[in-house]
């Protein structure tokens, strides 16, 4: 474990949530082992379907989804979870896509990681984009008053 303060900045001290959308199960289990270690409250999703359907309750502070799945594309899932939830979206892909890679913002993604994933990369976009939606979210609280 690296001296990275992870896993813990959610709201009212619990620690942040993380849903992880992949038909890979074996991908799945390898990144929510991984954020688990890390400090992380981690749902699992096959699709986006089981996704969307978990996002009421799971209540995830952030979503990492693969981009190709059956049934519905991450790129779906991404603009779905963002029209309705301000949840940062993690995009992850096996292809070669880097048009869609730089174009993740387009899709309401922060970051689009491709495969084999880097661990410590992802660990490292997670973080980022955790503290950028608490500042965000102060921001506009303080806006608000």
């Amino acid at each position: 474990m690296t001296n990275r303060d992870v896993g813990n900045g959610g709201a009212n001290g619990r620690r942040d949530r993380i849903l992880i959308v992949d038909d890979d199960q074996d991908a799945r289990e390898l990144i929510g082992e991984v954020l688990v270690e890390a400090g992380y409250t981690v749902e699992v999703a096959g699709d986006g379907f089981e996704a969307m359907a978990k996002l009421p309750c799971a209540l995830p502070d952030l979503v990492v989804t693969d981009l190709r799945m059956p049934g519905m594309h991450g790129v779906d899932l991404a603009q779905k979870i963002r029209s309705q939830h301000d949840v940062p979206v993690v995009l992850t892909t096996g292809m070669d896509t880097f048009d869609l890679c730089t174009d993740a913002s387009a899709y309401g993604a922060v970051a689009c990681l491709t495969k084999p994933i880097n661990l410590e990369e992802l660990l490292w976009t997670i973080d980022l984009a955790l503290a950028l939606q608490r500042d965000a979210n102060g921001a506009r609280r303080a806006y608000a008053v």
